[in-house]
């Protein structure tokens, strides 16, 4: 008997039609992808540990989960030891397929083995992107988390600058490799990001190149009108990939 976790998946992907997600339990349809950012800082003795653990599941992940759009592991550029992790799914069905997988139970066990510093404990974001559903390969890259909570009343402005500053990113960048974002699933008015790119120094010249582009300083103008659009400090968060 397969797996219920692969029957999951499989059910999903027959349902699946133009890009658009059939979840047999509620009958509900979701065209997008379903993203998740997490962070957290390991222990220095468990290093080797979760570095062996986290390859393993990303391999794991990426080849027996048809669902699984992406998986990316990161380290802090300033932090040792400190690893942020960006997936992606086909629909929040497919990140629930995947938590049913052996797997993932893998680091759930290792969670629970207290592998983190006081304070570094696992903080995740849940959010649907916009973007069209793709697989994204493993790659060298130098990652942006960026967390965003803005008052409802710029929200509209707040997104069509973002929408600009996407585009812009993606169509006009030559190192710009990704910019996806959406609102949190559970607190309204935060918005989440993933960004990368690359270039010289580990990807660092594309970052830098975005920062000096028209659709980045309309992100600027943005903020400077409107003195402190936000209700809680930005938070940024820059890291490189290990592949």
């Amino acid at each position: 008997m397969l797996p219920i976790a692969i029957i999951l998946i499989s059910s999903l992907l027959i349902s699946s039609s133009h890009g658009l997600i059939t979840n047999p339990a509620t009958n509900t349809v979701s065209g997008k992808p379903f993203l998740v950012n997490l962070k957290f800082s390991i222990k220095p003795s468990r290093r080797d540990d979760f570095l062996s653990l986290i390859k393993d599941n990303q391999r794991k992940t990426l080849d027996l989960e048809p669902a699984s759009l992406q998986y990316t592991v990161g380290e802090d550029v300033n932090s040792p030891n400190t690893f942020y992790i960006h997936e992606q799914f086909i629909g929040s069905e497919g990140f629930d397929a995947h938590r049913a997988m052996g797997h993932a139970g893998d680091w759930a066990t290792f969670k629970n083995s207290k592998p983190f510093i006081d304070g570094g404990e696992p903080l995740l974001d849940f959010y649907f992107g916009n973007h069209n559903i793709e697989k994204i390969p493993v790659r060298s890259a130098f990652g942006v988390h960026v967390e965003l909570c803005i008052k409802p009343e710029v929200q509209a402005e707040f997104l069509e600058v973002i929408k600009n500053n996407q585009k812009g990113s993606v169509e006009t960048e030559p190192l710009c490799l990704q910019y996806v974002y959406g609102e949190s699933t559970s607190e309204e008015n935060k918005f989440i990001f993933h960004e990368e790119y690359t270039g010289k120094d580990g990807g660092l010249e594309g970052f830098e190149a975005h920062k000096l582009t028209p659709h980045f300083r309309a992100w600027e103008d943005f903020v400077a009108k409107n003195n402190n659009p936000f209700t809680k400090a930005p938070v940024v968060d820059l890291f490189r990939t290990i592949d």
